[in-house]
């Protein structure tokens, strides 16, 4: 209880500074808004990133990839199918691709991807693929393998274009069906999360690959891009950090009078430190509510504009957002510390302002 009586004044005091101290404040408040609101776009735009890349290839890709015949059954499995990866180029007229012919024993797991003519066998292309190909549905194409030293030339018709949304899938593979022995059996998990474990688990006597090791590159990719965007939020953040330090400085400076006779009455310099801070967290408060507004609107905004990507250099094709739970606090936890930090360095100097020589300034 005691303690309680002891620092209602502070809070009081704190309340009476923090309404009368909006124009000392006003840069640091801006730069508050600027890094909350970098924070909640950057994070928005690494979780779409990272949200649609899995989802993409996780829908599309086996979760696993085991070399020669795996049949044992686990509940953990969703689905099986064995396939061939065979490097091929196409030919259209005079245009020709290198690509990766993908045979299949069964084609239905990617129903859900395909516009498939019906009641007819053939190859099922990527859409990019097809469009640099000027291939539509119906059209026949050459494709070239080799069989040693030999190339082989066969002609198919194309059945299908298929669209997972990763453009390096959607860029160079071809689907077909085709019941001859394989060489390897594709895994898809009902929580592809669990690909690691499960390859640990099951496949320790196989050559296997888990599907985040097969698609090292597409993580790597958006790792760097958080790398960069986090890089600038901090830089960011550090100027919000310095406007603060001087906007507490000058403060102290204009309420020299104040904190002497505060010190006077009988206030501790730890109780005097401690309002300055309480002042500039309130006023990091007002900075994360209206960055946290800001930010809302321009994720809001960027995902009906559909920013277009470069082709094959982001792997889709516009750019994605996801708001998440965890940006906001990220954004209130670096916004809180840089305002705590900046403003206890300097609050140090209004505890340590000597009460004699403020009072005669004054």
């Amino acid at each position: 209880m005691k303690g309680g009586k002891r620092n209602s004044p502070v809070f009081l005091l704190t309340i009476s500074f923090f309404t009368r101290s909006k124009k000392n404040f006003k840069f640091s408040l801006i730069a508050m808004i600027i890094g909350v609101w970098g924070i909640i776009v950057v994070t928005s735009i690494i979780n779409g990133f990272d949200s649609l890349l899995i989802d993409s290839i996780t829908n599309f890709y086996p979760h696993l990839v085991v070399r020669g015949n795996y049949a044992q059954n686990s509940s953990e499995i969703d689905k099986i199918v064995n396939f061939n990866i065979i490097p091929v180029a196409v030919i259209n007229q005079s245009k020709i691709a290198f690509s990766q012919l993908m045979e299949l024993d069964d084609l239905s797991i990617y129903e859900g991807f395909v516009n498939e003519e019906s009641g007819t066998e053939g190859l099922i292309l990527g859409n990019k693929l097809a469009n640099n190909l000027n291939v539509e549905i119906g059209d026949t194409i050459i494709t070239v393998r080799t069989k040693g030293l030999l190339p082989i030339f066969q002609e198919s018709k194309v059945t299908g274009i298929f669209d997972s949304g990763v453009y390096s899938y959607d860029s160079t593979f071809i689907l077909s069906q085709n019941s001859n022995s394989k060489e390897y059996t594709g895994i898809f998990l009902k929580n592809p999360n669990k690909a690691q474990q499960f390859k640990e688990k099951y496949l320790s006597g196989y050559s296997a690959l888990t599907w985040e090791e097969s698609n090292e590159t597409l993580a790597k990719a958006v790792q760097f891009d958080s790398l960069i965007a986090f890089t600038i939020t901090f830089f960011i953040l550090l100027i919000s950090g310095f406007s603060i330090s001087n906007s507490v400085s000058f403060s102290v400076f204009t309420r020299k009078k104040e904190i002497a006779i505060l010190r006077a009455l009988g206030f501790q310099r730890r109780q005097v430190s401690t309002i300055f801070i309480l002042e500039t967290f309130l006023i990091s408060l007002v900075g994360f509510v209206l960055g946290v507004i800001a930010g809302i609107l321009t994720c809001w905004f960027l995902i009906i504009l559909k920013i277009p990507l470069p082709e094959g250099l982001f792997y889709v094709e516009y750019l994605p957002i996801k708001i998440t739970a965890s940006s906001f606090l990220i954004a209130f936890l670096i916004n809180s510390f840089v305002s705590i930090f900046f403003s206890y360095i300097a609050s140090r100097r209004a505890a340590s302002l000597n009460i004699v020589e403020s009072l005669k300034e004054e």
